[in-house]
């Protein structure tokens, strides 16, 4: 067991390859790392700083909305631990709205998450170690 605790910094990846979000989830698992998990603004600006620059925008992060558990998840498939700094960069209205059906979730620019349908084509942002909660991996 590997165990990555607090005081541990989170390390950004981007890739420009175009994938969908879930071939883009998949695609940091098999190196090793996980598509990254934006909690809160600083985070979004930390992972901002590894935009390629001829590419500066439009990255999808492990983030999605889950029509069954009626929540935010991680790419993993658990529940997001939802606190302040996280709805300050989610529009959970949105996903709220019957007709709405865009549920994951990606990374401009801007200091918010975008939401699109997840099979729109993107690059996409990896993971590998978190900034501030302990988690357990097994290898």
């Amino acid at each position: 067991l590997v165990t990555q605790t607090e005081g541990e910094e989170a390390t950004y990846t981007s890739h420009y390859e175009y994938y969908r979000w879930s071939d883009a989830a998949n695609s940091c698992n098999n190196n090793g790392a996980f598509l990254a998990k934006i909690k809160s603004l600083d985070d979004l600006k930390k992972a901002r700083m590894a935009f390629k620059p001829d590419h500066p925008t439009d990255y999808w992060v492990g983030v999605k909305y889950d029509d069954t558990l009626k929540d935010f998840a991680w790419a993993d498939g658990t529940l997001v631990d939802s606190s302040a700094n996280f709805e300050a960069i989610v529009k959970r209205n949105e996903q709220l709205t019957a007709s709405f059906s865009k549920r994951c979730l990606y990374m401009t620019t801007t200091d918010v998450l975008v939401a699109d349908d997840c099979g729109v084509h993107r690059k996409y942002i990896c993971q590998v170690g978190e900034s501030d909660d302990v988690v357990m991996t097994s290898k």
